[in-house]
C-alpha cells in the first residue's frame, strides 16, 4: 500500500507539505496541492477518515491535567472528553502538582500506561527536560499544549493569548469611562501595560494575589491607592469572587463605585450583581486540542518529522454582567 512517504518523494515536498495538501491547508499552493492530490490518486493512497468508526477504536490518550481544576480547566476537561468520544478515544486522566518533577513523573506514568497520544492541560510556565519530550518522539507520541505552554519547544498548542484577553478588557472599560485599573496576578504585565495605553488606561499590578490569604492581605493595597482604581481585572475565576465579596465587605457600591472583571468565570451569574468575565472558550479549547492531536495521529507523520506545529487562538470575548458599568 502506498504511503505518505512516497507520496513526498514523488512530489518533491515535505511529509508536513503533503499532509497540509491532502486537508487542502491554504498554506500549501493550489499548483502544489493539486500535485499531491494527484499522484496520491494515481497511488490509490486513501486519506485517513478521522471520523470512520474504526480510526482510533482502542487508543487511549494521556490527559495530564494540574491537581487543582478550578472552572476553567474543569470545562476545558469536558469539552476533551465530549470530542474524544466522537473519535473513540479513551482518556487517561493523570492530576499532578504545578513542578517540573511532578510533570515529569506523571507523563512517565501515562508511558507507562501505553497511551497513544498526549494532551498537557496545565498551568505550569516552566520548560520540562528535553529528555522527556525526546522520549515522547522516540515512542511516537504527539502531544498538543492546552491552556498553557509547557514547552519550549515548538508544539501543537491551543491555549491561553494573553494579548487577547488584554485587547478586549481594555475596550470594554475604555468604553466604560474608566481610566485607571488594577491587575490582580495577571500574567504577562508588559501585554497589559501596552494594551491599555493603547486605550488611555493606566493600569498597576499586585503580583501576589493567587490565593485566599494573598488575595485578602492584598486588598488593602488597593483600599490606600490614591486615587484608587475604578476597575479590577482578576486572572483567576475564584479570586475575581473572593475580591468581589472584599469590596462588599469595605462597604465599596459595585459597579457604581469599582468593576470588576474575571477571566472564565462562567457561573457568576450565582452572584448580585453577577460578575462580568473574559469569556476564554475552555470548552472549545478542550475540544479543539483533541482534534488536533486526532488529526496527527491520523496523518501517519512521526512527531519528529512535523514541521508545521500549530497555535490555534481562540477569540476572546466578554460577557457583560452587573460587576462592571459606566462611571
Amino acid at each position: 500500500m502506498s504511503n505518505m512517504r512516497q507520496i513526498a518523494r514523488l512530489a518533491g515536498v515535505s511529509l508536513a507539505a503533503v499532509s497540509m495538501a491532502l486537508r487542502g491547508h491554504p498554506d500549501i499552493s493550489i499548483p502544489t496541492r493539486e500535485k499531491v492530490k494527484e499522484i496520491a490518486r494515481k497511488l490509490n493512497y486513501v486519506t485517513p477518515n478521522l471520523r470512520t468508526s474504526g480510526f482510533t477504536t482502542g487508543k487511549v490518550i494521556g490527559y495530564l491535567i494540574h491537581n487543582w481544576f478550578g472552572t476553567i480547566a474543569t470545562d476545558i476537561l469536558r469539552g476533551a472528553m465530549e470530542e474524544a468520544r466522537k473519535y473513540k478515544f479513551g482518556m487517561t486522566l493523570m492530576q499532578v502538582l504545578p513542578s517540573e518533577a511532578w510533570i515529569e513523573e506523571g507523563i512517565n506514568n501515562l508511558l507507562d500506561m501505553g497511551i497513544s497520544g498526549l494532551v498537557i492541560a496545565h498551568a505550569y510556565n516552566g520548560p520540562l527536560p528535553k529528555r522527556i519530550l525526546l522520549t515522547l518522539r522516540s515512542r511516537g507520541i504527539h502531544v498538543v499544549q492546552i491552556m498553557n505552554k509547557v514547552f519550549a519547544e515548538p508544539l501543537d498548542s491551543v491555549c491561553r493569548n494573553e494579548a487577547e484577553y488584554a485587547r478586549v478588557a481594555a475596550e470594554h472599560f475604555a468604553a466604560l469611562g474608566d481610566h485607571r485599573l488594577l491587575g490582580f496576578a495577571l500574567s504577562s504585565p508588559e501585554i497589559w501595560v501596552e494594551s491599555c495605553k493603547s486605550h488611555n488606561l493606566n493600569i498597576d499590578f499586585i503580583h501576589a494575589a493567587s490565593s485566599a490569604a494573598e488575595v485578602e492581605q492584598a486588598f488593602p493595597t488597593f483600599l490606600q491607592m490614591h486615587p484608587r482604581p475604578t476597575a479590577i481585572v482578576v486572572s483567576m475565576d475564584h479570586d475575581a469572587f473572593r475580591v468581589y465579596k472584599l469590596a462588599l465587605q469595605h462597604g465599596i457600591a459595585i459597579p457604581r463605585e469599582l468593576s470588576i472583571l474575571g477571566m472564565g468565570y462562567m457561573y457568576g451569574e450565582s452572584l448580585y450583581p453577577e460578575i462580568t468575565t473574559i469569556d476564554l472558550k475552555s470548552q472549545e479549547m478542550g475540544r479543539t486540542g483533541i482534534r488536533l492531536l486526532a488529526e496527527r495521529m491520523a496523518a501517519g507523520i512521526p512527531p519528529h518529522e512535523i514541521t508545521d506545529f500549530r497555535d490555534i487562538i481562540l477569540p476572546a470575548t466578554i460577557i457583560e454582567r452587573g460587576s462592571t458599568g459606566r462611571l
